[in-house]
């Protein structure tokens, strides 16, 4: 049976994950990482650093965010009841010109990307250091919660990451119902459901620090999404 979790690997290029921890290094704005209930080492013991409001990362977070598409389309090519399920989505007939239903296992490439802009947005990117021996998301979490009246967090339906770096001994990130494991792996991605059913962490790096990027996919807001 499908556990829904996917792996990319050589999604982001070497040099390009390269110059992201370069950048991520010599910034002066990294942070001790949050939960939903603030800083708490015990739970998540990590350096983090919002790539997406950063300005000095505008370039490299570009090209980070095309990559996510691209991949984003393939995950959603698999799993189309993500595109026509929620929101029932129709297009145009080219015979007749008029519109007809959009069902799960017909949806083009095109289709599927431009569903895809319709619905989702990418959440803001964390890049986000893990020392070795001691940083770790060592809390069993997953990402849909409630926290304030923008209830932004309900709004995410994937989440998705990238390791920067390989890290031979330690680092996993591991899904709890999955009973899975994903070793560190420099451009790997992982794309996975948001909600409960894919509560995960992340174990301590042992041979190496380690370093992500890591956001969610999130349904647009429905202002947007209805007018």
């Amino acid at each position: 049976m499908d556990d829904f979790i996917e792996i990319y690997d050589d999604a982001l290029d070497a040099p390009l994950c390269e110059e992201i921890v370069a950048a991520f290094e010599r910034s002066g704005r990294k942070a001790r990482g949050r939960t939903g209930g603030g800083v708490d080492v015990t739970k998540k013991d990590s350096l983090d650093l919002n790539i997406s409001t950063d300005p000095e990362f505008a370039t490299l977070h570009a090209r980070v965010l095309d990559v996510t598409l691209q991949y984003l389309v393939r995950y959603a090519l698999k799993y189309q009841t993500m595109l026509v399920g929620s929101i029932a989505a129709s297009g145009m007939d080219p015979a007749t010109g008029k519109p007809v239903a959009l069902t799960a296992g017909q949806l083009t490439e095109l289709q599927a990307g431009q569903l895809m802009m319709k619905l989702y947005r990418p959440g803001q990117i964390s890049a986000q250091k893990y020392l070795k021996g001691v940083g770790g998301y060592h809390h069993w979490h997953s990402e849909i919660y409630p926290r304030d009246t923008a209830c932004e967090t309900l709004h995410r339906v994937l989440l998705f990451m990238f390791y920067l770096n390989t890290v031979s001994d330690g680092g996993e990130t591991a899904f709890f119902h999955q009973n899975r494991t994903i070793r560190p792996q420099r451009g790997r991605m992982v794309i996975a459901p948001a909600g409960f059913t894919h509560t995960h962490k992340g174990y301590v790096p042992l041979s190496d620090d380690k370093w992500i990027l890591t956001s969610w996919v999130m349904f647009n807001r429905a202002e947007s999404l209805y007018g």
